[in-house]
């Protein structure tokens, strides 16, 4: 009978944890797939977001990349119920909270509000990807979670500002249909 129950046990939790869908950490922009600057000095919001359903998180840390210094981060807002920051986006970032973040009730947490600028038109950037990488003084891109404040891993998400090759231009239905 133990063996049965032992079986039974192993069978049902298995599946539960092959099924888990590991956390994602990407900057977002504000309902586009897609961004592309009005111009150069011209202010625009990113949103960093953990994208998870398994974990109460209470902190994170982790890199934002950038392939040259044409973009730059003003200032950066955070939720009601951030606690602390240490370091900055560019340079390597924690960020905790209290009380934790839960994903409730959409699989998904807002991290922070990046107020952000470009450098160059989009002409001189193309395809300019911003990333969320591991921070260098731990070398991880990783989260704790409550109530032991045991670790999890990230995975970090691309995000492109001025993409190469995206239709952008108004044309009219039969236009569009003539394609096909």
């Amino acid at each position: 009978m133990k063996r049965v129950l032992l079986t039974v046990a192993v069978a049902l939790l298995i599946p539960g944890l092959l099924g888990a869908a590991p956390a994602t950490m990407g900057v977002y922009f504000d309902g586009k797939t897609y961004y592309t600057p009005a111009a150069p000095f011209a202010e625009f919001d990113l949103y960093l977001y953990l994208v998870q359903s398994d974990y109460f998180v209470t902190a994170v840390e982790y890199q934002l990349t950038q392939p040259g210094g044409l973009f730059v981060i003003t200032g950066i807002d955070f939720p009601a119920n951030f606690s602390v920051q240490l370091g900055d986006p560019a340079s390597g970032h924690s960020i905790a909270f209290w009380p934790p973040m839960s994903g409730y009730p959409d699989g998904y947490d807002l991290l922070a509000t990046y107020h952000c600028l470009t450098l160059a038109p989009c002409s001189s950037m193309p395809n300019y990807a911003l990333t969320i990488g591991p921070s260098p003084g731990s070398g991880a891109l990783q989260g704790s979670f409550y109530p032991e404040n045991d670790l999890f891993p990230i995975i970090g998400l691309t995000t492109y500002l001025c993409p190469d090759g995206v239709a952008n231009e108004d044309g009219s239905w039969g236009a569009i249909k003539s394609l096909f």
